[in-house]
């Protein structure tokens, strides 16, 4: 065999492997040597190998063929040695005859084009001898794949015009990171609509991402580099381009490969130059299509949570009083620092015309407490119909969460039960904050409720003191979480408190509904705060007494 070396021109000292029979030198694609330049045509010239010997020929090109600077005659053969040069518009060669016919010159063992260019920031170069062509593609790429922001119409789009493109291609692929693995996400060949997941090779994709440069092989099998890829030696590819696609913050977000299997000549420099510049282009559509996604993922998070809001809404009681307690006002309100929240009150009727009530506050927050709580809730109001007085309800909602908590959550709870024969109302705490009274004379004090350990674990046997308030007519409770004494002022980061919450209960005389003292507190926070946004959940369960 036989070889063409570049000793003028463009790309000085490339080599060309000859063809057993006709070798094509041509501008057009699908040509052997495919050749760049106006002063070329399209099929410029041939060599043709005949009993070992020779024979270049000029193909009736436009600017003609030159062998040892003399034109030659259109479609009129002449041999060809080792000695000659031979000129193609503006590429000038030399022949070099292989000694044993199957191997290369030892003294150039490397006659692969072994190129990588760089695929982190634009270059003037990338645009290689015909800028402005590449100029006009590169444009009409980034203006159809700007016209979607969905990734599989994104990266389907970009292969088919990649394929169009790539004359000399058999397939293109999109390899993309998912987590931290990489995914084929698109795949097209020519004349095939086969879904089948195809291989590719690890050691190329994560070369050219470590190196953060765009890979060529026009001859994959003797390409060194290659030889540790079974993949790519197993598929039979003959010539492979690999470019990273890297945002201009630096971010990999995996490659594009092109690969030809058909024999022949292979990707070019310039094929390399121009995918690279494509890469640059389309790594900034995947970051907006993926910004995108995201901002619809989080989106639909908040319809969902929104939803999730309203389920949870639904499960606290209606802000009425059931008429067998008509002698008590009772208003409950839960205000979220977030969609959901984990605290919650409840009250419903019981047996013996005695009305229950509760108010707790799940630990941690979101979803997880939100979830929580509707069990916590669920459990309640099925205990509190089935078993005795508060000290024993509790006792067994401990043993119930203890017995299947896998989220190690845990929840803090008082529980009492208003009996409207007496005027008296029975309350017991597990971990929860005491409640304050206001009397009908304006006193403010703070029930000496002593609070057992928070609930939704086995820690040994649980002690409950109950506590019988009589409630006087005017008398009101003002149960809370923890969210309105640890708020936090801006200024000075102290808390709330609990006096700034007796000077706050104050004022909450007969002649205001409880709903405007619910209302009133919330404003206190946000005052006290400086912002509407709450920084914990806060719920506030009121009863009067008539």
């Amino acid at each position: 065999m036989a070889i063409l070396i570049t000793l003028q021109g463009p790309e000085v000292g490339r080599k060309f492997r000859l063809e057993k029979d006709c070798t094509i030198l041509g501008r057009q694609y699908d040509s052997t040597i495919c050749l760049t330049g106006k002063a070329v045509s399209r099929q410029h010239a041939q060599i043709v190998c005949q009993d070992k010997a020779f024979l270049l020929e000029d193909l009736e090109s436009s600017n003609g063929t030159f062998l040892n600077g003399i034109k030659l005659n259109p479609r009129a053969p002449v041999p060809i040695s080792d000695k000659d040069t031979l000129q193609v518009g503006p590429y000038v060669f030399a022949l070099h005859l292989d000694q044993d016919g199957d191997s290369l010159p030892s003294s150039e063992p490397n006659l692969i084009v072994r190129e990588r260019l760089s695929a982190i920031g634009f270059q003037q170069s990338l645009h290689g001898h015909d800028p402005a062509y590449k100029l006009q593609t590169v444009l009409e790429i980034a203006q159809n794949l700007g016209r979607t922001l969905d990734l599989d119409l994104v990266l389907d789009k970009l292969l088919e015009q990649l394929l169009k493109l790539f004359p000399k291609s058999d397939r293109g692929l999109v390899i993309l990171f998912e987590g931290d693995r990489l995914m084929v996400r698109a795949q097209k060949g020519r004349g095939t609509e086969d879904d089948t997941a195809i291989p590719f090779s690890r050691t190329v994709v994560t070369k050219a991402l470590e190196e953060g440069a765009g890979l060529l092989s026009e001859d994959v099998q003797s390409d060194e580099r290659f030889r540790p890829s079974e993949t790519l030696h197993g598929l039979g590819i003959h010539s492979v381009l690999c470019v990273p696609l890297i945002t201009p913050e630096g971010r990999k977000l995996g490659v594009i490969q092109i690969d030809r299997f058909r024999k022949g000549v292979g990707f070019r420099s310039e094929d390399l130059q121009l995918l690279t510049t494509i890469s640059l282009q389309v790594a900034v559509v995947l970051e907006n299509v993926e910004l995108h996604a995201q901002r619809l993922r989080e989106e639909r998070y908040l319809r969902e949570l929104a939803l999730a809001r309203e389920i949870q809404q639904g499960f606290l009681p209606k802000e009425t009083v059931p008429a067998i307690a008509a002698d008590v006002d009772v208003y409950g309100k839960v205000f979220p620092a977030r969609q959901v929240a984990g605290d919650w009150y409840d009250f419903f009727p019981v047996a013996g015309g005695k009305l229950a009530f509760f108010i707790g506050d799940v630990s941690g927050k979101g979803m997880p407490a939100a979830l929580f709580m509707v069990a916590v809730r669920t459990l309640c109001r099925h205990l509190a119909k089935e078993h005795g007085g508060p000290a024993q309800v509790l006792t067994r909602l401990n043993a119930a969460l203890a017995d299947d908590n896998p989220t190690c959550l845990f929840v803090t709870v008082i529980h009492g039960v208003y009996d409207p024969k007496t005027g008296e109302a029975l309350l017991t705490s597990a971990g929860h904050p005491a409640p304050l009274l206001r009397r009908a004379d304006g006193i403010i004090t703070q029930i000496g409720l002593t609070p057992a350990r928070l609930l939704g674990y086995d820690a040994g046997p649980l002690e409950f003191r109950e506590v019988r308030l009589p409630l006087e007519i005017g008398d009101q409770l003002f149960f809370f979480t923890d969210g309105i004494l640890e708020a936090r002022s801006p200024v000075d980061k102290s808390h709330f408190g609990l006096e700034r919450l007796k000077e706050l209960v104050q004022n909450f005389g007969a002649r205001r509904t409880l709903a405007d003292c619910a209302a009133q507190s919330k404003n206190a926070i946000e005052l006290y705060t400086g912002s509407k946004e709450l920084q914990d959940d806060v719920t506030l369960l009121l009863m009067r007494r008539k």
